[in-house]
């Protein structure tokens, strides 16, 4: 079986550090720096600290992308086609980039933010940067010098909802499997998933249109096959081994933290698995579009809650939604409910979320001493991931946070034109993150769990340290 490894360290050198953040960021209209061609991840390392590249992080830039060509038979990414691949060199085995376009310079540098505080906890991500030049690509617009988010495309990713479907899924929840009935459910929910999906795929291809533009009668057709889809994939998430379950449950509080409204869409995707350089698969967050104080389509969330609940009602391809999401979860709070572990009304589409918490119901953060000793000798129990993910949030500080967010507001604010009325300065901001941090370290048994946990587990805390190595060097 194809295990997911946990405790591999990345040889990145601890004297690995990051430019300083600039005093006066460059004028928005200035010219941009050019992005070298440099190795086969381009200029840095495709995922910084867990690569193995022993890259130093990029500077957010923006960078010169006005030379690079949309690459033609790549098909918009995403859900709703928000994104593009694009390449800096004409032949075959040139770098390619994802490039992201947002709704304002505001979201784009809070996308990036959001991006680097999911790199300080030790969790894999494409490393992003900044750049301009890609109106054309988009849309065949005249250039505008709008800020786009950029990050190195990686082949080897693959959107949780294909991959559970997949050959490598399979041999996964075959091998720990005790029977051949488990077997064949495995194959019948496989098929059962690949059927809806063909079904899917025809009807688009049928109308020659995206899923949100197909016609009444499609679009109900559509939507049935993504309420059967969702459900066989459902099944099969829950047949996994407990360590790719492990994996959700890391990002899943990762969410917790960053305020991702946007973990797993209606297709599993934004999260999905990676191969990394040893071919290992690792679970990793890739969109970061709905995190800290961003919603839905170019809102805020203390602004867009009526956006988050009505957008899907006007979407008929999309089965209707069967949980509900709380008004008063509509914001980017200081503290974590009590129950925010589990608790799914938190989210615009709470349901979809529901693989990663099945073994939480019931965590209790305050149980005896000796009852969390005894349960974190086992790695991919929830109490030990709980602590594990308390120990990666102890290690964030505020010097870790503040030239981040500092370097996310500064373009923001230079690119339009003045202070982000309504929204949170840098200070602000990172008061808020580690004030959430703490909520939810209480939240995952505390400091001491998480201490408790990397005595336990030394090689595994080293090679966190290793990945979070990175992030934390300024």
């Amino acid at each position: 079986m194809h295990r997911v490894d946990l405790a591999r360290p990345y040889g990145v050198p601890d004297g690995a550090r990051l430019s300083p953040v600039p005093e006066a960021l460059q004028h928005p209209f200035a010219d941009c720096p050019a992005l070298p061609e440099m190795g086969p991840h381009g200029m840095h390392g495709a995922v910084v600290g867990h690569d193995g590249s022993a890259a130093a992080l990029p500077a957010i830039g923006p960078y010169d992308f006005s030379s690079a060509e949309r690459v033609r038979d790549a098909l918009p990414m995403g859900a709703t086609g928000a994104a593009v691949r694009m390449t800096l060199a004409s032949h075959a085995n040139a770098t390619q980039y994802v490039v992201k376009r947002c709704p304002d310079a505001w979201h784009t540098t809070q996308a990036w933010l959001a991006s680097r505080l999911f790199g300080a906890m030790g969790l894999p991500t494409p490393t992003t940067f900044l750049v301009r030049g890609c109106d054309e690509a988009f849309d065949g617009t005249r250039e505008s010098g709008r800020l786009h988010l950029a990050s190195v495309y990686l082949p080897s990713y693959e959107d949780f909802g294909l991959w559970l479907i997949g050959e490598e899924a399979r041999r996964a929840v075959v091998s720990q499997a005790h029977d051949s009935e488990c077997t064949t459910i495995c194959d019948g929910a496989r098929i059962g998933a690949h059927m809806a999906g063909r079904v899917m795929d025809k009807l688009c291809k049928q109308e020659g249109a995206a899923f949100w533009a197909l016609s009444p009668q499609c679009a109900r057709i559509y939507a049935g096959e993504v309420t059967s889809r969702n459900a066989m994939l459902g099944l099969l998430c829950e047949m996994l081994p407990d360590v790719y379950q492990c994996e959700l449950e890391r990002h899943y509080i990762a969410a917790l933290w960053l305020g991702n409204w946007d973990l797993c869409n209606v297709f599993m995707e934004n999260v999905g698995v990676w191969r990394d350089k040893e071919d290992l698969p690792r679970m990793m967050t890739v969109d970061f579009g709905a995190c800290l104080e961003m919603g839905f389509q170019g809102t805020c969330k203390d602004t867009g809650y009526e956006v988050a609940v009505t957008q899907r009602t006007g979407l008929p391809a999309l089965p209707p939604l069967t949980s509900a999401f709380r008004r008063d979860a509509a914001c980017f709070s200081a503290e974590l409910p009590p129950d925010s572990l589990t608790d799914l009304t938190q989210f615009p589409y709470g349901e979809q979320y529901a693989p990663f918490v099945r073994r939480l119901k019931g965590f209790t953060p305050d149980a005896k001493e000796d009852v969390v000793i005894d349960a974190l000798k086992d790695p991919t129990s929830a109490r030990a991931v709980a602590a594990e993910m308390a120990y990666r949030l102890g290690r964030i500080h505020q010097d870790t946070l503040l030239p981040w967010a500092n370097t996310a507001s500064q373009l923001a604010c230079a690119e339009m034109g003045g202070p982000l009325h309504g929204r949170c300065d840098a200070p602000a901001q990172v008061h808020r993150l580690l004030s959430r941090r703490d909520s939810l370290m209480r939240l995952l048994g505390g400091e001491w769990a998480g201490q408790a946990w990397a005595r336990t587990h030394p090689t595994r805390a080293a090679a966190i340290i290793a990945q979070q190595s990175p992030f934390m060097h300024l």
